[in-house]
């Protein structure tokens, strides 16, 4: 969640601040040009504007066996350690540690760690955000979301936005009301259509391993669709890539 507070001011970093944000918070990208993508963010959004973005839910295949985990892209272009004074506030909610989860599901950052790893101004347990989100959503000029009503909400963000909200949830319904709600989707596809260098960069190393994957494959011969489905991503991975951007399409014989 981003509140703008002085649209317009130039993005400054504090020399004095001791949080490190040179470091790559994922490969390629430092912390600063996350930190940089809020603040550009901000600058588009009107004096007390909100903006209000959810990461991905976890989906279940069958009871506890859940589906590999794919986080939304905006929160994840926007996410982030970050430094300096700005124009914004950056407020990030998160499911707080649970070792006995954690065994299962994986690792949870937490909200200690939303402090001082993505550098976050305020931090809170998800399932507390009603209270915070009614706050934060009071003093607004307006709001930028694209949240909307699922059936199969789960998470407590998003229960918030969905038919199923309970009762005790009126009041940020009517917050919600009593501004106006605009949709975040063009603002950020306008941010991010502009690559910076390093995200070019990024880009040529996936378009290389691809490129080499592919090669690969075709200097080989395949008696099923399955085996060489299962290769191209094996070898995505192992040329330095975390996931196929989207599913590959092969087909053979009769079905190409």
């Amino acid at each position: 969640m981003f509140q703008s507070k002085r649209p317009g001011r130039p993005y400054t970093v504090s020399p004095v601040r001791p949080k490190p944000f040179l470091i790559d918070l994922t490969p390629g990208i430092s912390a600063l040009e996350y930190a940089q993508r809020r603040s550009n963010l901000a600058s588009k959004l009107p004096k007390n504007g909100v903006a209000i973005l959810a990461a991905s839910e976890l989906k279940y295949r069958s009871g506890p066996v859940f589906y590999e985990f794919h986080q939304d892209s905006d929160f994840f272009y926007l996410t982030g350690k970050s430094a300096g004074e700005g124009d914004h506030i950056f407020h990030l909610f998160v499911r707080a540690k649970d070792p006995k989860v954690e065994q299962w599901e994986g690792s949870r950052s937490g909200t200690q760690a939303a402090l001082d790893v993505f550098n976050a101004d305020e931090s809170g347990d998800i399932k507390n955000i009603e209270n915070s989100l009614s706050r934060i959503i009071g003093d607004a000029s307006e709001v930028f979301t694209d949240a909307s009503p699922s059936a199969t909400a789960t998470s407590p963000f998003s229960r918030l936005f969905s038919n199923r909200t309970p009762s005790k949830s009126n009041a940020l319904s009517k917050i919600l009301e009593s501004v106006t709600v605009k949709p975040l989707r063009s603002i950020l596809n306008d941010l991010r259509n502009i690559k910076s260098d390093t995200e070019i960069a990024n880009m040529r190393k996936a378009g290389q391993a691809s490129g080499r994957a592919f090669t690969e494959a075709m200097r080989q011969a395949w008696t099923t669709e399955k085996d060489l489905n299962a290769f191209l991503e094996y070898t995505f991975k192992r040329n330095g890539c975390d996931a196929s951007a989207y599913v590959p399409v092969v087909a053979g014989g009769k079905n190409a």
